[in-house]
């Protein structure tokens, strides 16, 4: 047994964790500096450092961000439980523990022979009470709800550190709390959403809380301004049942005057639960508002649609806005925002807000919630509310904006009058472009503007808006705002009707949804025809995620209908079909017979609707539901050679019909071997690509061609800027 104990007495200094919410780490340290620690090592869910046990007392006392404090007792190798056991029995617990108090266990970490935590703590447990039984005489109690000392191990590497907790009941419960009612605040996050938004002792103006529930927030902050250290509202501590604990020294602590003179605190606070309300009263008296600081109150049942005459001045408005029932007792996200630019423009502001706990995609949310809020230049800081993924909000309340719900700011329109003169140009010069190519679907707009990532197909007299996704570093409010904006001018701009505009957002699809409809049912569902050369083709504006005509590959479909003019009689290829636009193409240029292979009946169907319409014959023009490497693989083996292959993959696909997925940039090289193979001698091969970091790295068999014809397969309206697709010609020798 190799047992070191790390401070064998509470005189001597230990390298002690902290412990925090997550995501509070940063402030923690700033607040340990702050009491005179040295060197501060962040780490997850809290800090390390080297403590006195001075230090440790003054963490306990004065900390509103900590949760515990652990104090080293002992590190010792544990290979398995009785390992563990051991090493713990070998501590002089009846040194360490004053007679008669109780103690509880906690056990974090895992390895091969230690893998339940639960059992781990038992084991933990039984070598403490073994050792005090032995030199009692008694049994000792253990008492996990309010235990007078708090035993922490943690597991890292069959090595077991043992801990000491110094708090005892955990921190952030201060002693003025009687009934949070539901769904109550932490009082150290509450704390780190006011630091966090640099509310400090000595800060003054009114405290305004809108939504003040149970009076978390108001409280928090009040004893913050007052410089009320946390712990003087606490009836005990962990270590007062340690034999290590020194009552002088921890007296001196208490002693300790404030930093500052009294502060007036000024708190406002409103809430729609009379009962809530009362709650904060009876709290705000037993953290001694008015006899341990003194205190101007406005507190009163109230709702977000009345938050009118707010005093002044205002220092900083909280809140942590209710979601889920609470949400729509309360109000909305977009209800409160409103009120605050109404109210109290200009302010500083903190809020935290959180994802329900069925939420997949926690960062989208984020955005989701930002944009109903409606609050612009907002700093986003990631936390956790309990299990709940949560942010803090904080900057400042936008002002003179106070526009009615659903209503734009007109500096919104305003910015938005560049996006609109320049599709006012785009429509003049690109509809000049339509008519000497032919046709009356073309890209208008492709985010000329950097400000306006949208991109704006006309299909006729009808437009299609698909939005982009921002980076990250765009505030998701302004994005809402500009694109918002925009739409509202678009129709006018390029000279249709205010419903002929479609708005889609691009997302990732899964298997389940990729070729359904987005809206089933829709009474807005359009539905057009447009032209392009002699061929008409059906486009959905509504109803799917794509509209069934791909315009940059118009120029693509140009190139195989030319081929055909000029050897008409050949046959046809195409490898992921879609709607088989191409086909029809190559089909009225004069190819005899084609071959279209795709996966989805959806689209195979709309490709029928487009043979049906241009009177393609079905049976020289094959449609084939198939997977195609399986086709490419079998069936495909058997069929007449090609004199034009257009292969055009998609990026990834994971249908639940096929083995194993398809990945563009790991496929393609297996694709175009196999695609070469069915093309007849001094035939075509075309190979379309959308993935914007697709790296080429098949080399075409000796004999066989390969060129980069990407710009002559655009045309004016998408070759601006970064390519749409990149495409390859391949060429087998005649």
């Amino acid at each position: 047994m190799s047992l070191r104990l790390l401070a064998p007495n509470g005189y001597g200094r230990a390298r002690i964790f902290v412990r925090t919410p997550r995501h509070l780490e940063d402030l923690l340290a700033e607040e340990l500096r702050a009491f005179g620690a040295g060197k501060v090592q962040i780490r997850p869910g809290g800090a390390q450092l080297e403590a006195d046990l001075e230090l440790a007392y003054r963490i306990c006392y004065r900390s509103r961000l900590a949760s515990r404090v652990l104090w080293p007792l002992a590190a010792f190798p544990a290979a398995d439980a009785d390992a563990l056991h051991a090493g713990v029995a070998a501590l002089p617990w009846h040194e360490l523990l004053s007679p008669g108090a109780t103690f509880a266990v906690g056990f974090d970490g895992s390895s091969r022979s230690l893998r339940h935590t639960g059992f781990s703590r038992q084991r933990v447990k039984d070598a403490v009470v073994d050792v005090l039984r032995e030199n009692w005489g008694v049994r000792a109690d253990v008492d996990t709800v309010h235990p007078d000392m708090r035993l922490q191990a943690v597991l890292h590497r069959d090595r077991v550190t043992l801990y000491l907790d110094l708090a005892g009941d955990a921190l952030h419960r201060r002693g003025w709390r009687v009934d949070g009612g539901e769904a109550p605040l932490k009082e150290n996050l509450a704390a780190g959403l006011l630091l966090r938004a640099g509310w400090r002792a000595g800060s003054s103006g009114w405290l305004v809380d809108p939504l003040c529930g149970s009076g978390t927030l108001l409280i928090e902050g009040a004893l913050i301004a007052a410089d009320i250290p946390p712990g003087a509202l606490r009836n005990r501590f962990g270590f007062e049942a340690w034999s290590g604990h020194d009552p002088e020294r921890f007296a001196a602590i208490v002693a300790e005057p404030a930093a500052l003179p009294t502060t007036l605190v000024q708190l406002f606070g409103r809430d729609q639960d009379p009962e809530q309300i009362e709650r904060t009263r009876t709290h705000l008296q037993n953290a001694g508002g008015g006899d341990r600081f003194p205190l101007e109150l406005d507190l009163a049942v109230g709702r977000l649609e009345d938050l009118d005459g707010l005093p002044d001045p205002i220092g900083l408005v909280v809140g942590n806005p209710p979601y889920g029932q609470r949400l729509e007792r309360q109000g909305s996200l977009s209800a409160l925002g409103q009120a605050l630019r109404r109210h109290a423009g200009g302010a500083e502001v903190a809020l935290l807000v959180a994802a329900p706990a069925d939420t997949s995609d926690v960062e989208a949310h984020a955005d989701v919630l930002l944009r109903e809020l409606d609050l612009p230049r907002l700093d986003r800081h990631a936390c956790n509310n309990g299990p709940l993924k949560a942010w803090m909000l904080t900057g400042t309340i936008e002002a003179g904006t106070a526009t009615a719900a659903g209503e734009l700011p007109v500096d919104a329109l305003e910015q938005a009058g560049m996006f609109a003169n320049r599709v006012r140009k785009n429509s003049q010069r690109l509809g000049r472009f339509a008519k000497r190519a032919d046709t009356d679907a073309y890209r208008l707009y492709d985010r000329d503007l950097p400000e306006y990532a949208l991109v704006v197909d006309r299909y006729g007299d009808s437009l299609c808006v698909q939005e982009m996704a921002p980076p990250a570093t765009i505030d998701p409010v302004l994005a809402e705002r500009r694109r918002e904006a925009a739409l509202t001018l678009l129709a006018e701009a390029a000279g249709v009707a205010a419903d002929a505009v479609h708005f889609k957002t691009r997302r990732r699809q899964s298997p389940e949804t990729q070729y359904s409809r987005q809206q089933p049912g829709s009474a807005a569902s359009r539905r057009v025809i447009v032209r392009e050369g002699a061929a008409r083709f059906a486009v959905n504006l509504s109803d799917y995620l794509d509209t069934g005509l791909y315009l940059d590959s118009r120029g693509v479909r140009r190139r195989i209908a030319e081929h055909f003019k000029q050897q008409p009689g050949g046959r046809f290829l195409n490898l992921f079909a879609y709607t088989c636009t191409a086909t029809v193409q190559a089909a009225m240029a004069g190819a005899t017979a084609s071959v279209s292979i795709d996966l989805s009946r959806t689209y195979l169907d709309w490709a029928g609707d487009n043979f049906s319409r241009n009177g393609i014959d079905d049976q020289a023009h094959r449609r084939v539901r198939s997977d195609v490497l399986e086709w490419l693989n079998g069936p495909g083996r058997d069929e007449t050679p090609f004199d034009v292959i257009l292969l055009d993959p998609p990026t990834f696909s994971n249908s639940a019909r096929t083995p194993s997925d398809l990945d563009v940039q790991r496929d393609h090289p297996r694709l175009l071997e196999a695609a070469l193979a069915l093309l007849a001698p001094g035939g075509q091969l075309l190979f379309l690509n959308h993935a914007r970091r697709f790296r080429l790295t098949w080399e075409p068999p000796e004999g066989a061609t390969m060129t980069d014809i990407t710009r002559s397969t655009l045309d004016e309206d998408c070759g601006r800027g970064r390519p749409a697709h990149r495409c390859w010609l391949v060429g087998k020798p005649a």
